[in-house]
């Protein structure tokens, strides 16, 4: 029974497929055509047309419509007021018709179907491509300046500090490479300290360091003050360029039962000798960066500090 109705479901598709293409046309069974032709008998009643005028009102029955004849251009909006806010004498004769010419790019003509088209979108995209190439000219200037003035700049660097007077050699490097440099005196960079002390004399300096070695701190953690006769005798517990890492030393130290230190700021009032190089332009700066006798000194260049 299942094979006999699959049987029939497939010969049922197969006459409608044949009924549907034309196949069963020369039986007189054919499907509906649904071509141009049929479809415009059905929607279009030529009779039911009506022509309109420029105006909006119907043309008469025996005015003739070429299909070459020129449209009336009517005028946009934008030129109708911009013809109010510029009057002129004139507008009725020869210079007002050769205007409107002129500007009918910009207009929109009346069609047989009643749409519009506008004519003037094309025209002032063009009219836009020439600004374009004007504004890039002052941003191309704009850009050589900023380069020129890159150029143009220099920096300041310092080599040291030296507790003496500055390497000699290292001078007459800087000047055989065409550098100039001045042995000047300045302060020294801020620096934060993790102190205890300082004491009366030696023998309070050495029980401290026996306290410490108690604390089993890690090795190298402190170290006796040198160098800085305002804190001997006294001990460093970390030496740091920012305030805030030297009290977050501070803090941990106390954590592992270190109880008289404190933060200093262990250069101040201290100066020593730099070479400072107070005018470098860009090559120079690469020039010095790279200089063999710097590294061979074991020496750095670095900016000099802000005043």
């Amino acid at each position: 029974m299942l094979r006999k109705l699959v049987l029939l479901l497939l010969l049922g598709n197969l006459v409608l497929w044949a009924w549907s293409h034309g196949a069963l046309a020369a039986f007189g069974w054919a499907a509906p055509r649904g071509g141009e032709p049929q479809r415009l008998r059905e929607q279009v009643r030529a009779s039911s047309l009506v022509l309109l005028g420029p105006d909006g009102q119907p043309l008469a029955a025996s005015t003739p419509v070429s299909a070459t004849a020129p449209a009336k251009a009517i005028p946009s909006p934008a030129s109708s007021a911009q013809g109010a806010s510029s009057p002129s004498p004139t507008a009725s004769g020869p210079a007002a018709a050769s205007s409107g010419a002129g500007a009918g790019s910009a207009q929109a003509a009346s069609a047989p179907d009643g749409s519009s088209k506008a004519l003037g979108g094309a025209a002032a995209t063009t009219a836009s491509v020439p600004g374009t190439a004007a504004s890039a000219a002052p941003a191309r200037s704009a850009s050589e300046a900023l380069g020129q003035a890159a150029a143009r700049a220099t920096t300041c660097a310092r080599i040291g500090p030296y507790t003496g007077q500055p390497d000699p050699k290292l001078g007459a490097a800087l000047q055989a490479a065409g550098l100039r440099a001045q042995a000047l005196r300045q302060d020294l960079p801020e620096q934060w300290m993790v102190f205890m002390g300082p004491y009366a004399n030696s023998t309070d300096l050495q029980r401290k360091l026996d306290e410490l070695r108690r604390l089993s701190l890690p090795a190298g953690s402190f170290i006796q003050v040198t160098g800085r006769p305002r804190y001997e005798p006294g001990i460093s517990l970390g030496v740091f360029d920012q305030r805030a890492q030297a009290q977050a030393q501070l803090k941990h130290l106390q954590a592992h039962g270190v109880q008289t230190a404190h933060v200093v700021q262990r250069n101040l009032g201290m100066q020593a000798q730099y070479w400072v190089l107070p005018a470098l332009n860009a090559d120079q700066a690469q020039r010095l960066r790279a200089l063999p006798a710097l590294h061979a000194a074991d020496m750095h260049a670095q900016d000099c500090p802000a005043r």
